[in-house]
């Protein structure tokens, strides 16, 4: 019995440190590599520290934000690809390389129980994981992500619409039920005027409700739209003026609240419904476990010399 106690116990602690009681559609990982030799070298050689002086300081090292998102990244970080073999700073092998982990979530409002719920887990082990969050406006944090979006499109054929839809439909729905709905394979997002839920998946076909519909042509549109004429959507390629008369035939201003009026007021207006009824906050966990583990085995071996 007292094994068995031993083992939920285990479990249970297992499951607080997950981050899959998250939607995946409101997290985006990211994997940041630092040279330890660059970093050696530079409390050594440059601030001429002993070695185990760096091995403190380096110990407490946590990147910067601007190094996750690229906007900023500098030595002894790097975004390591498919064919990196040697640091692009000192030439130094791989076995000088150490990774942080950096988990970002788009908070929604809906989800925040269960993020708190996480990060009081995760402040348990502050060694391991550091946490902060930035303030952003929900326009910010929509306008990176409708831009990590359109990154991840390959505007030259129709394969990124669905992607697109599904992601659309994932971020302003997050619940991990629809996760797993569509991690079970979509082969077609319909609009459905006589539902109760959001959404319903049957053999292949995910139903939603006009005003999800409409999100979808909009996000669609608003990432396609200065490729060639007009936006592309599920719908066909569409003008504005088509765009927005699909949408009022839909009901979807009505739903939204929207008065239709101006064809760029209105877009502008739909826009911003889209923002306030998106993410409001961003979190970043940074997992250190690699990195100081790389980093002990590299002192490890300077003090054996």
């Amino acid at each position: 019995m007292a094994e068995t106690r031993s083992s939920s116990a285990a479990a249970r602690k297992r499951n607080e440190l997950s981050f899959e009681m998250i939607p995946r559609s409101l997290v985006l990982e990211v994997s940041l590599t630092l040279c330890l030799k660059c970093a050696f070298d530079f409390f050594t050689k440059q601030l001429k520290l002993a070695p185990r002086t760096a091995y403190s300081e380096l110990k407490k090292h946590v990147p910067e934000e601007s190094d996750f998102t690229g906007a900023g990244t500098s030595r002894p970080h790097f975004f390591e690809g498919s064919d990196t073999s040697r640091c692009p700073y000192c030439n130094a092998a791989k076995r000088w390389f150490a990774r942080f982990k950096a988990t970002i979530i788009d908070s929604h409002p809906t989800i925040e129980k269960e993020r708190k719920k996480l990060w009081s887990a995760l402040k348990k082990d502050p060694e391991r994981f550091a946490l902060w969050t930035h303030t952003k406006t929900a326009r910010e944090i929509f306008s990176e992500w409708l831009d990590r979006l359109k990154k991840r499109s390959n505007l030259e054929s129709d394969e990124w619409l669905m992607p697109v839809a599904l992601e659309t439909i994932q971020r302003n729905h997050p619940s991990a039920d629809l996760d797993l709905a569509i991690g079970s394979g979509v082969k077609r997002v319909q609009i459905s005027r006589q539902m109760e839920p959001d959404w319903s998946l049957s053999d292949g076909r995910l139903y939603v409700r006009p005003e999800a519909y409409g999100d979808v042509l909009l996000i669609q549109y608003l990432i396609s739209r200065s490729h060639l004429h007009g936006g592309r959507t599920f719908e066909g390629r569409l003008t504005l003026q088509e765009l927005m008369s699909r949408l009022k035939r839909m009901g979807y201003f009505d739903i939204k609240g929207i008065g239709f009026s101006d064809l760029y007021e209105t877009l502008e207006q739909s826009v911003d419904k889209l923002v306030a009824s998106g993410p409001t906050a961003v979190y970043y966990a940074v997992d250190r476990s690699d990195y100081l583990k790389q980093l002990r085995t590299v002192y490890d071996k300077k003090r054996e010399k």
